[in-house]
């Protein structure tokens, strides 16, 4: 006979994956005498487990968990917005920290000072930026970004300029073009990972245009900037793309018992839980339940996590 499923946890990533077996395991430690089972089904950010792809495949019950970077993705899910063709129903159980910013940073030596520009001269730019999928949300999100302007990675290239593809934001091959000046820019997230070296090599920060961000945020995304409190490089405040946050959530229907006593592992498990702050400091669960700088919630509270956090006395209803 087949068992049947009782959790199914779609996770990428070491990170996220670590994350999910310190929520799975109290679950598997009850299965004695059920022939209910845990799973955690673990994949790259380029597939339906990841990326733009989770929350389709959450939304069609295929697993009852995923985590949605950035959080904000979520949301355009939940909006049916931009890649989303239909509202998905899902609910959050809360967003796991991960400060991070989308950043379009172009070298001087170009002598172009925004993205408006780009297009108007055409510039035969060579950018640094991801390799991936229909699935990548970072491809999507810049993609959906040059849009707001006019023009995408396609016509750069017919302006006579090239895209460097990387695996990730922190790749040595990202360092190289770089170091070496063979990138004049970046469009890129994962800022923490290569905005030092961009900005120590003379290269500015953009800003994206209000009219832009405001495009974006209709789509769900949020928008966020980049300070120097961040970056003492920086000689003023850059408003860009968020890309904060790792969202627990699931489909609406997930019964509340469960996602009440996701949201009680969660809590009991805080101290072993890795956080991405900018700082370093560890998270709260305050902030898993509400939000924060380094991770929007986006989307409702399950009705079972809110229940959990209610009797905390961290929400209010």
């Amino acid at each position: 006979m087949r068992m049947k499923s009782y959790l199914k946890i779609a996770v990428t990533g070491t990170t996220r994956a670590e994350i999910a077996a310190q929520i799975a395991l109290p679950f598997y430690e009850n299965l004695r005498g059920t022939t209910n089972t845990v799973s955690l089904i673990l994949g790259n950010s380029d597939t339906e487990l990841g990326g733009t792809g989770i929350p389709l495949a959450v939304g069609k019950k295929k697993y009852d968990l995923g985590f949605a970077n950035p959080a904000s993705l979520a949301r355009m899910a939940y909006l049916g917005k931009g890649f989303y063709k239909e509202k998905i129903p899902l609910r959050a159980i809360g967003v796991f920290p991960s400060w991070d910013r989308l950043v379009f940073a172009i070298h001087p030596r170009t002598g172009i000072r925004s993205l408006e520009e780009l297009k108007a001269k055409k510039y035969p730019l060579t950018v640094s930026t991801r390799e991936g999928g229909k699935f990548h949300s970072t491809l999507f999100a810049i993609d959906e970004a040059l849009q707001g302007y006019g023009f995408s990675f396609r016509d750069i290239e017919a302006w006579g300029g090239k895209v460097l593809r990387v695996s990730n934001p922190s790749s040595k091959e990202r360092k190289q073009q770089i170091a070496s000046g063979e990138a004049d820019a970046v469009f890129d997230e994962g800022l923490k990972s290569w905005g030092s070296q961009a900005l120590q090599a003379g290269m500015r920060l953009l800003p994206i245009a209000d009219t832009v961000l405001k495009r974006l945020e209709k789509l769900g995304y949020a928008r966020a900037s980049v300070t120097p409190r961040y970056y003492p490089q920086l000689d003023r405040t850059i408003e860009t793309l968020d890309f904060s946050g790792w969202l627990l959530f699931c489909h609406q229907d997930l019964p509340s018992a469960v996602a009440y006593e996701i949201a009680s592992k969660v809590d009991k498990n805080i101290a072993k839980i890795p956080a991405d702050h900018f700082d370093g400091r560890p998270m709260t669960i305050q902030e898993f339940c509400q939000g924060g700088e380094a991770g929007p919630l986006g989307i409702p509270l399950h009705p079972g996590a809110r229940k959990y956090f209610k009797g905390l006395g961290l929400i209010d209803s």
